[in-house]
């Protein structure tokens, strides 16, 4: 009869299937064969048989790799056969190999193995070596987009099983989720494969490339049986989607067929053709499929099928405009973390740095001559007039950088940073709404308008940008430490207490978090906590930022303690740090009057007067 029209359904079709069942819980897996490969610039294993039989046939393949003798191939061959080490007498594959030139298709992929062994016969190494320069010089095609959404989105269709030894799933992944997946890339490591880690899970039935891949006959003749488990485990969970896979080795194909192997939801087995019996794949396959009460889904490739799945899923996320900005966000959240890293490392490396440094400028300046200067350029020229306080030779730049580069949110985020500094907050305000505006995950600008709002009085928009940039960065010690000090303002003492924690423990040398919590255990009356506080952010960096206020409070605390020698050194610390410091001068006064000495006293006030 053959098999059934009414199981043969379209792309579409499965797509609206997998959406409505992943409401109620089900979850599907993907067996990958190398046909999912093919739009990212890997050759099939149809396509390589084709070049393999070219090559032994005595014609120089695609890749330059030299013709071998057609006498030494049939011998070669022949010898073989007769060792049982290939399946098919030469014979059969010529014919098949002659007969799919002849009429433009492919030979049958049950020929591929022995084919391969008969190319790579003599150095089978130099077969993983072919293998690996086809694959390392491609990156996942647009469908993979979609295949790493599934993976990670909810955790729920979370495994890969492939045949494949390629990384177009792992390299998927970090591209366009930075999620890393467990890569079960040997048999041995199959016993890790459990359906309940979150994480993806890419289970390489024959091996990864690294750990001699299977790809002859003897390795590929029955699954390892270490799989086993994991696999069946997995079936009775995943309702398993095949694409791109022939079924043409005996390891994977025979387990699948085996009644032992129990897939309670069937199959969804996908093919390139139309939805007609005479498009589907052979007599075994469809056995197969019929006997699983599966499906037979027509597609038009890979990539096709996963755009469909893509636009039902998840709407427009996948098309090339969301695509490239949030990719373009991603690259620019590395560089700029990259160029915060570098410029840390040469306040202490200066000199292991120093040269390479040079070569940026020589670089920058050779592309000044040619008129030819980046926004990136123009960017980093308006960080480095920033530090050396050119502020308004460094809104000039990141104007420029603008100009080149409409949506570069960091060039907004670093003018807004100025001009708050300058006191123009409207603009400030302006740059930061569209930095976060362009990169709504951008926590930095989140944190810099909560600064600018908190210094203009409105703490509940503070408070909102303040958690927001928390939300996004788990670890931005100066967003808690900012929190903090909103918190203490605001007397919740308590939150205050715990950003500060929290800043400490993410960052023991972040001085700052030290005095500012040294500030609030002041007010509480717990002098001893704020004097440690206090000696700390000192200790760390006793000439830096807001040292004058570590000194003077300390000062304060030694006036409590009745320690006024010590109070008098710290509030002259502070007053060298600071010369109009009045407050310093004042207590400076008190402290020499407790000691008698009424002149140096009266010289503090007159000075405190006067400024």
């Amino acid at each position: 009869m053959g098999f059934p029209r009414s199981s043969i359904i379209s792309a579409r079709q499965l797509s609206h299937l997998m959406k409505e069942v992943s409401e109620g819980g089900e979850r599907f897996c993907f067996i990958l064969g190398s046909g999912a490969s093919v739009e990212s610039g890997i050759p099939s294993g149809s396509s390589l048989e084709m070049d393999w039989m070219d090559c032994l046939m005595g014609k120089m393949d695609d890749r330059g790799m030299p013709a071998m003798d057609v006498d030494d191939t049939r011998k070669t061959a022949a010898a073989l056969y007769a060792e049982k080490k290939i399946e098919h007498e030469f014979r059969e594959i010529e014919d098949a190999w002659l007969r799919a030139k002849k009429e433009g298709r492919s030979i049958p992929s049950e020929f591929y193995f022995d084919i391969y062994r008969l190319r790579f016969h003599a150095n089978p190494h130099q077969g993983y070596n072919y293998l690996e320069r086809i694959m390392e010089r491609c990156d996942p095609s647009l469908g993979y987009h979609t295949l790493a959404k599934l993976l990670t989105e909810t955790s729920q269709h979370n495994l890969v099983i492939t045949t494949n030894f390629d990384s177009l799933v792992e390299d998927a992944l970090f591209l366009y989720t930075n999620k890393k997946p467990l890569v079960v890339s040997h048999e041995s490591l199959a016993d890790y494969m459990k359906a309940n880690i979150q994480r993806p899970i890419v289970a390489k039935v024959h091996r990864g490339l690294m750990y001699s891949p299977f790809n002859n006959p003897e390795t590929t003749r029955k699954l390892k049986e270490e799989w086993e488990p994991a696999l069946r485990h997995a079936f009775t969970i995943y309702t398993p989607v095949v694409i791109g896979y022939a079924g043409g080795d005996h390891s994977l194909m025979s387990f699948l067929e085996e009644a032992s192997t129990i897939m309670p939801n069937g199959v969804y087995w996908c093919y390139r053709g139309k939805c007609s019996p005479s498009d589907l794949p052979g007599a075994n396959i469809q056995e197969f499929v019929e006997k699983r009460k599966g499906y037979f889904v027509a597609i038009d490739g890979f990539d096709a099928l996963m755009v469909e799945i893509g636009k039902t899923l998840y709407d427009d996320a996948i098309r090339p405009g969301r695509t490239e900005e949030k990719l373009k966000k991603t690259h620019d959240d590395r560089m700029r973390m990259y160029h915060e890293q570098w410029d840390k490392l040469n306040e202490t490396m200066g000199d292991a740095l120093r040269e390479m440094n040079v070569t940026e400028q020589q670089e920058e300046e050779r592309r000044e001559k040619e008129e030819s200067l980046t926004a990136r350029d123009h960017f980093l020229r308006g960080r480095r007039a920033s530090k050396e306080g050119c502020k308004q030779d460094a809104i000039q730049e990141y104007t420029k950088a603008i100009e080149m580069d409409p949506s570069y949110a960091s060039a907004y985020n670093s003018r807004g940073i100025l001009y708050k500094e300058l006191g123009d907050h409207q603009k400030a305000l302006e740059d930061y709404n569209k930095a976060i505006e362009l990169n709504s995950d951008y926590a930095a600008a989140y944190l810099n308008r909560g600064n600018l709002f908190y210094h203009l009085g409105d703490t509940q928009k503070a408070l909102e940008d303040y958690n927001r940039a928390i939300e996004l960065n788990s670890e931005y010690v100066l967003a808690y430490n900012n929190r903090g000090n909103l918190y203490r303002n605001l007397g919740s003492r308590q939150k205050a207490l715990e950003d500060y924690d929290k800043a400490i423990e993410l960052a023991p040398d972040y001085a700052n978090a030290y005095l500012e919590r040294g500030i609030l255990y002041h007010n509480l009356g717990e002098f001893p906590k704020a004097l440690r506080d206090y000696d700390k952010k000192i200790e760390l960096n006793p000439k830096c930022e807001k040292c004058e206020i570590a000194y003077f409070n300390r000062g304060l605390l030694y006036g409590e303690f009745k320690e006024f020698e010590k109070a008098i050194k710290d509030f002259t610390r502070a007053i060298q740090l600071d010369t109009k410091y009045k407050n310093a001068y004042l207590n400076r006064a008190y402290a020499y009057e407790a000691l008698g000495q009424k002149a140096l006293a009266e010289a503090d006030r007159k000075a405190a007067a006067e400024l």
